[in-house]
């Protein structure tokens, strides 16, 4: 997948070539996500260092999700305060192909916060480095200057499309509500009567947006699969798992196809916390028999 296609995401071929113009974000995730030593010494000379918990994650509440959205202030207050503003050009990344998903979290936080050009890099720092790139144990030096307060994109907050609680019963009745967790969590188990799914979601795990290879696979791949969950067309396609990191990669992939997905940020770390709210538990996903979403 080429970055010539798409905003969102950048192979490290082009990322290379537009080393000079780039700002690199190196995101940490949120948990650790592979065992074992780091494979790759180094980052991307410059990048700023960021993590899911810190820069693109605020504080939870009694009523939140673990990983809620931070403030919009916030999160430009940071990246000011490296010299970012909202007009530069972004290249998200991680350590390992295994958390690209909290790059895609960064990105959707970012492009909601009205930052105008952010991308992904495809493949993560593996990828970097297999096509040359330069890293550096170096720590980046502190900007000379924060960026100038350039006005932000507050008017369509990147499209990005956040669902609040109220919007996820409906969406899982009369649209696609697609749960991006593991089999196991999705399905959950007989001794815990709050495990399980929001009632008519369809089990879409993440994970199988990766090729092999380590990138995310081609759109065409990518509109297959979301079309064989009934999530491409003009009804509401929404999304979850347990914070909105996993989750995150999916609406990344949506925009790639040019598929609006919404965020429940909140998702079932919320969901499951209220007594109040269904869940339904088997390895079957259901759908509401009033409406058929497929598309020709």
């Amino acid at each position: 997948m080429t970055g010539a296609g798409s905003p969102h995401l950048v192979d490290a071929r082009t990322a290379c070539a537009r080393r000079a113009r780039t700002v690199f974000v190196e995101v940490a995730p949120w948990r650790v996500m592979a065992q074992g030593p780091d494979p790759i010494r180094g980052s991307v000379p410059g990048a700023i260092r960021t993590s899911v918990r810190s820069d693109f994650a605020g504080r939870p509440t009694a009523t939140s999700g673990h990983l809620p959205l931070p403030e919009r202030t916030a999160v430009r207050a940071a990246l000011r305060a490296h010299g970012v503003g909202p007009g530069d050009d972004l290249v998200l990344y991680t350590r390992r192909v295994e958390e690209l998903s909290s790059a895609a979290r960064a990105w959707f936080v970012l492009t909601w916060a009205g930052f105008r050009s952010v991308a992904v890099l495809d493949g993560g720092l593996p990828a970097w480095v297999r096509e040359g790139g330069p890293t550096t144990l170096a720590t980046p030096a502190p900007p000379g200057h924060p960026a100038p307060p350039l006005s932000y994109d507050d008017e369509r907050a990147g499209g990005r499309r956040v669902l609040a609680r109220a919007d996820v019963p409906e969406i899982a009745a009369l649209g696609t509500l697609l749960d991006s967790r593991p089999a196991a969590a999705y399905n959950g188990t007989p001794d815990d009567p709050r495990s399980g799914h929001v009632p008519h979601a369809v089990h879409a795990h993440s994970a199988e947006l990766m090729a092999p290879d380590g990138l995310l696979r081609p759109p065409v791949e990518l509109r297959k699969w979301f079309l064989a969950r009934r999530a491409v067309g003009g009804h509401e396609v929404g999304a979850y798992c347990g914070g909105g990191v996993s989750s995150a990669l999916l609406v990344l992939a949506g925009a790639l196809i040019g598929q609006q997905v919404g965020l429940y940020v909140d998702s079932w770390s919320a969901w499951s916390r209220d007594p109040s709210l269904p869940v339904e538990r088997g390895t079957a996903p259901t759908r509401s028999a009033a409406v058929d979403t497929d598309c020709a």
